[in-house]
């Protein structure tokens, strides 16, 4: 039960629009309240995604920033049209979720105090608030208590940070709308409000109070972004920049027999680690660029250990609680890392990417393929799956080139990073590299902004 969004993970249909909140409803709810209201954040562009993938793949710096400015959505209206209506006394449930495309948004009421209840489908302990932000890909619930009286309306913020795209002109971009008491009354504004503020991910609960998981299993992923060989900007874990196999992973997981616990059968460029059944899963997540990456991971919620610098400062390094938060989505700041853990107890193909969406198309996304040999006995795959496959030229059997064995998942080769992790290779004249790997200070970030 909880707060989902579904959409499509085919080329940038997502972008385009291709995309829906997914509400299901817990019957034996915990919390009271009056009202259910669900608000979607989006951002939108004038441009086909398809144009602005082509933009930011160039290696020029000063093509790839070059500003697209979006509009804000909000609940499906244009954002400053939008009115939330409340009756005095009531209390509302409202399910905020981000399925925009690429930017944050931080979301708050003037003169209301929210309540978080719920994250990205898990239910926490309720942790008051003056606002919310959400990555691309985030939901949270938050309980709101209306005002006692309908003297005036108030404004709520939808302010949209844009900071991915070097517009410091347009970041934030603000948006307001309308909580509406009456139509016949003013509407407030209420100085020194805090709704700037919101809860770090660390500081919430689980109502389950779930201990934290002890790892078996240790993965690292360092996730850089550069420009590959092909002269194209692109985003990898590892230094391996994701592409599609030509057997879906799914497919190869259930028809290469043992060879399918070997990750070399589904392909390098998939970036495949294969998880036994229930072993308790750590990932660390090295996040080297300068903006911040929102990492989704698919079927399953992980526990949020520590965030922190990889500089390894202890001021700037945070821990869980005992019973830490679970979400299926973390915003990891730019030059900074995240201990995840999950327990592997839902066999099948998962992939863990970044949430926006242009970074998807880019490379930065890799693959969990979860106790195969369990997977291969259930064998219940829907014939419409292969025969959507075979529809379009796809195969249905082999390893990722429909092969048999593991080393023939290798042929498919794809675009490498320059030497060094990008960090020193002078490019031909009239395109420059752009190395992010930053040690993270400020000063380098703001050096980097302003050659741009």
């Amino acid at each position: 039960t909880g707060t989902y969004w579904i959409h499509s993970h085919f080329k940038s249909q997502t972008a385009d629009g291709l995309r829906t909140s997914l509400i299901i409803k817990d019957p034996n709810e915990v919390y009271k309240y009056d009202e259910d209201i669900t608000i979607t954040l989006e951002d939108w562009f004038r441009e086909p995604a398809e144009f602005m993938i082509k933009q930011l793949n160039n290696p020029d710096p000063h093509i790839r920033f070059r500003p697209i400015v979006p509009y804000g959505v909000i609940g499906g209206e244009c954002a400053n049209r939008k009115r939330i209506k409340f009756t005095p006394g009531k209390t509302y449930r409202l399910r905020l979720a981000n399925i925009g495309a690429s930017f944050e948004f931080h979301f708050s009421m003037e003169g209301h105090e929210l309540r978080v209840i719920e994250v990205d489908g898990v239910m926490v302990k309720e942790r008051p608030t003056h606002g919310v932000t959400l990555g691309v890909g985030q939901r949270a619930s938050v309980l709101v208590t209306a005002l006692d009286t309908a003297n005036a309306n108030y404004q709520f913020h939808a302010d949209m940070f844009t900071d991915l795209l070097q517009m410091p002109r347009y970041n934030p971009l603000n948006f307001t709308g309308i909580v509406e008491y009456s139509p016949k009354v003013r509407t407030a504004h209420i100085k020194g409000a805090k709704w700037k503020t919101t809860v770090p991910d660390l500081d919430l609960e689980p109502l389950d109070d779930e201990p934290i998981l002890e790892p078996t299993r240790y993965i690292t992923l360092d996730a850089y972004s550069g420009v590959f060989t092909d002269q194209t900007f692109r985003h990898s874990f590892n230094n391996i920049t994701y592409q599609m196999p030509q057997v879906p992973t799914l497919l190869s997981a259930m028809t290469t027999g043992q060879t399918a616990h070997d990750s070399q059968t589904y392909g390098l460029q998939t970036n495949t680690y294969v998880l036994k059944h229930m072993e308790v899963v750590q990932v660390v997540v090295n996040n080297h660029d300068y903006y911040s990456h929102p990492f989704h991971l698919h079927g399953h919620v992980f526990q949020i250990i520590e965030m922190g610098s990889i500089k390894q400062n202890e001021r700037q390094m945070k821990e869980s609680m005992d019973s830490p938060v679970k979400r299926d989505t973390v915003v990891i700041r730019g030059g900074h890392y995240a201990i995840l853990r999950f327990r592997a107890d839902n066999p099948g193909v998962w992939l863990f990417h970044c949430h926006i969406d242009f970074h998807i198309q880019l490379g930065l996304q890799m693959t969990f393929v979860e106790a195969p040999d369990v997977l291969q006995k259930w064998d219940n795959m829907p014939d419409l799956y292969r025969e959507n496959c075979i529809s379009q030229g796809i195969k249905t059997t082999g390893n990722s080139v429909g092969g048999i064995g593991a080393e023939g998942g290798q042929v498919d080769l794809s675009p490498s990073p320059y030497p060094d992790q990008f960090e020193s290779y002078d490019p031909p004249e009239g395109w420059r590299l752009i190395s992010y790997i930053l040690q993270g200070n400020g000063d380098d970030v703001d050096s980097i902004a302003s050659s741009i």
